[in-house]
């Protein structure tokens, strides 16, 4: 998704763009209203979908740790060709896989870190993740033993949280539809635990600023898991945001405005646009919190 007025520079490139990325059984529009409000304020704003997501549970299985990592280096690869400077970020699993890339990739001015999913650690999570390395000698446990997301969904927003039910009602089987899929099969949550065994290695390569947000009342990973994740990166400038009233999908939920200016704010700050440029009503919003 890319906005459709962005600010240039005389190089003919625009001034900055932003990959954002989402979780593992996630889509796209998780993101939407980050999207929505980089858009405004004029960044060009790209959200691939990862390789196996978008369909079903088989097509999910069949991917793995490197085509998602892949996928999203290729999608930093495009906007760098077409941006000045580039900044990627991600929800839950998303954000390791935007910090993998970073570490790697000097050309990521900055990373935004949404929900980082370390270990599942939070209430409404499965108890049985710490047997996951069966599946490396049982493979067929990857395929056939799986958890299932239930209420509240990683969400407070009780209107979003009818949605689901009655998307999930609607779907033949639990299978895909515009908010993904609920049910998480061993081996895709195995191919998540070989990503993050990957990025501590390489954490500590990470020197671009970094952005964390995080809810207290995250029912998925607690925020633990950013406490760990700002400690393992190489970064100086690391700004985190913890904040209440909203779950784990904080992209989409009671508190997602805050998100988006908080978000806004940082890639203003490390890629400004004129000032003249920005829309009126951010600039309002931005005087009355100063």
């Amino acid at each position: 998704m890319t906005n459709q007025e962005t600010f240039q520079s005389d190089s003919g490139k625009a001034k900055a763009g932003v990959v954002l990325v989402h979780g593992l059984t996630g889509m796209p529009s998780e993101l939407r209203p980050i999207v929505k409000h980089l858009t405004k304020l004029g960044y060009v704003v790209e959200t691939p979908i990862l390789p196996g997501h978008g369909a079903g549970h088989t097509e999910l299985l069949e991917s793995t740790w490197k085509d998602w990592l892949r996928c999203v280096q290729e999608a930093v690869d495009a906007l760098a060709a077409r941006c000045e400077k580039v900044f990627v970020g991600g929800l839950s699993m998303g954000a390791i896989l935007s910090a993998a890339v970073a570490a790697k990739d000097p050309r990521v001015s900055g990373i935004i870190v949404m929900s980082p999913t370390l270990k599942y650690d939070g209430v409404n999570t499965s108890p049985y993740g710490c047997f996951l390395w069966l599946v490396d000698i049982l493979p067929f446990l990857g395929t056939n033993c799986y958890w299932t997301e239930e209420p509240p969904f990683g969400l407070m927003d009780e209107r979003l949280q009818k949605q689901i039910i009655k998307s999930i009602e609607a779907a033949e089987k639990g299978e895909s539809d515009q908010f993904g899929l609920f049910r998480t099969y061993a081996g895709s949550l195995r191919q998540m635990d070989h990503l993050v065994k990957n990025f501590r290695k390489i954490a500590k390569n990470v020197k671009c600023p970094a952005l964390f947000i995080h809810s207290l009342q995250d029912t998925i990973t607690t925020p633990a898991n950013t406490f760990e994740f700002c400690g393992m990166l190489g970064s100086r400038d690391k700004t985190v945001h913890l904040i209440g009233g909203c779950d784990h999908v904080l992209t989409l939920d009671l508190r997602r405005k805050d998100v988006c200016n908080f978000i806004g704010d940082f890639v203003m700050r490390l890629a400004p646009l004129p000032q003249t440029q920005i829309p009126k009503e951010t600039l309002d919003y931005a005087t009355e919190r100063n």
